[in-house]
């Protein structure tokens, strides 16, 4: 089946909608070289934030890339968002960095000399601002977090400060006081879909988007900040036939895992049958061998009308270096041409 000719309509269908939430965030994870995905690669024009992800903080309050490897793409990546007018945010702690950010913000003079390293970062190597990712945040860390961001808040001065929310592990961790000085705050959502779950479900999709969000509005956090980060990326299943079928554990792909580019190449072929789950707003391909559980063009572009229709921050994607080049298949253009719809997504000619 010919998943293009199907989902054109939608495409167009979106070109002239209007809103008022108007962001359109990249994350550029640091191994995105390993896969030849380099700064150059990126579509600028398509997003309006680049989320760089990731640095790591010592226990001593100290900062360092995760892979000094990476310290050349950083630099050219600084230089060209700055020459095409788009947000970059270095993202400090991601997995495993929790044990060093408790750390420092049970300590006065430790959150001082992280704040302090983290303007000094922004300053000196470049940046735009500062997004706070601490993982498996307890409720008995809420204090501290919340601490942790007003400091930054409070230092950084002219610079952007976000932060991830996790609300899959509850609500009770996030203060919404401090939540609400940010620029804006982006919303986590753990795999639905894992080997362990018995039959398939959606890994990801518009209606557990949707409850992701009201949860954390719903914990007084202010909606028009709220940026829900969409994966680009589908989970592959082994044996099963469908949503609510049996499963015999990870299919084709990088263990189980293929971008959103790479599925649409599979869905050329004819082997796949791909549809969209109403009931659920998700798509789902079926092939003799394996179902593909994955967000595509109608559940995306129902994701982005609930953020503008409800006036949120904006849209999120994770990461660049799995969406498609085309802009009609692009997941990135589904998104902007419901936010920001003002913007030239035409494919460029060729020479």
């Amino acid at each position: 089946m010919n998943i293009k000719k199907l989902i054109l309509p939608l495409v167009l269908g979106c070109a002239l909608c209007y809103g008022a939430a108007d962001k359109v965030v990249g994350y550029y994870p640091y191994w995105s070289q390993y896969s030849q995905f380099y700064p150059k690669d990126i579509r600028y024009k398509l997003v309006t934030n680049i989320h760089y992800a990731s640095l790591l903080p010592g226990e001593d309050g100290s900062l360092a890339f995760a892979d000094e490897n990476d310290a050349e793409n950083f630099k050219t990546l600084v230089q060209m968002a700055k020459d095409n007018g788009v947000k970059l945010v270095v993202s400090v702690g991601g997995m495993e960095a929790e044990g060093s950010l408790k750390a420092i913000a049970s300590s006065e003079d430790l959150l001082k000399k992280f704040v302090s390293n983290v303007k000094s970062w922004l300053q000196e190597k470049g940046g735009d601002g500062v997004e706070l990712d601490w993982q498996n945040l307890a409720e008995e860390d809420a204090s501290d977090f919340a601490k942790m961001l007003d400091a930054l808040n409070s230092e950084l001065d002219g610079k952007l400060v976000t932060a991830v929310v996790y609300p899959a592990q509850g609500m009770s961790a996030y203060k919404a006081e401090a939540l609400n000085k940010l620029a804006y705050v982006d919303v986590f959502m753990a795999d639905q879909m894992t080997e362990e779950s018995g039959t398939l479900v959606p890994n990801q999709s518009a209606n557990s988007v949707k409850e992701a969000l009201d949860a954390v509005a719903g914990a007084g956090v202010n909606k028009d900040l709220l940026v829900p980060v969409v994966y680009l990326y589908g989970k592959s299943f082994a044996g099963a036939k469908g949503l609510g079928t049996s499963h015999q554990g990870t299919g084709s792909g990088n263990e189980g895992y293929l971008s959103y580019a790479e599925l649409m190449g599979k869905f050329d072929s004819p082997d796949y049958k791909v549809t969209f789950d109403e009931s659920s707003k998700s798509e789902v391909a079926v092939s003799e061998s394996e179902s593909i559980v994955f967000m595509g063009i109608p559940s995306v572009k129902a994701v982005a009308e609930q953020v503008k229709g409800e006036g949120m921050g904006g849209v999120a994607v994770y990461d660049l270096s799995q969406d498609h080049h085309e802009p009609i298949v692009s997941l990135l253009v589904t998104i902007g041409l419901e936010l920001r719809p003002s913007v030239d997504y035409k494919p460029a000619k060729k020479k």
